[in-house]
């Protein structure tokens, strides 16, 4: 024991040394994991808000929940824009208009020729003849860009730059 005793007195001066390096370590070290824990204890707040006293496995079963309605109602919309698509290519998609004089002794071109196609190229051409006497309008149906009706040459004109989408 005496000599214990003796190293100690003899090294007191670098055993208090050494022991308040180490109190400060202890001191940065725990303002170090305050500082952290305080940060964690923030983030655990902002995790746990809303869920008014519930557990942290009870929340996020709440929300397993709620992301697979969302996910049923995506589904939901998707089926929904698959439709609408199919209803959009059944509806006009091509149209174009060409006007012109059919008869010479008339002053303007007061005559059309119309087509309208959807996205299948299916419609229809509808003409009107303009003459001094009389006007004629008459439709001729349009099944995949072609006619069982014989089309005048303005007829396939305008279909033409209506399957092409051009105007004009």
């Amino acid at each position: 024991m005496n000599i214990i005793d003796n190293v100690i007195k003899g090294n007191i001066n670098i055993i208090l040394i050494v022991l308040t390096f180490l109190l400060f370590i202890m001191f940065v070290w725990t303002v170090t994991l305050s500082v952290k824990l305080s940060i964690l204890g923030e983030r655990y707040k902002k995790l746990m808000r809303g869920s008014s006293g519930k557990n942290f496995e009870s929340m996020l079963l709440d929300h397993l929940g709620e992301i697979e309605n969302a996910v049923e109602r995506v589904n939901i919309i998707s089926a929904d824009l698959i439709d609408i698509k199919n209803q959009i290519d059944k509806c006009i998609q091509k149209c174009n208009i060409i006007r012109y004089n059919a008869f010479s002794d008339t002053g303007s071109d007061l005559s059309f020729s119309i087509a309208m196609l959807d996205n299948f190229n299916d419609g229809i051409i509808i003409t009107g003849i303009y003459g001094r006497n009389e006007s004629i309008s008459y439709a001729k149906p349009i099944s995949k860009g072609t006619s069982r009706y014989p089309l005048s040459v303005e007829e396939e004109m305008v279909l033409n730059r209506s399957l092409k989408g051009t105007q004009i």
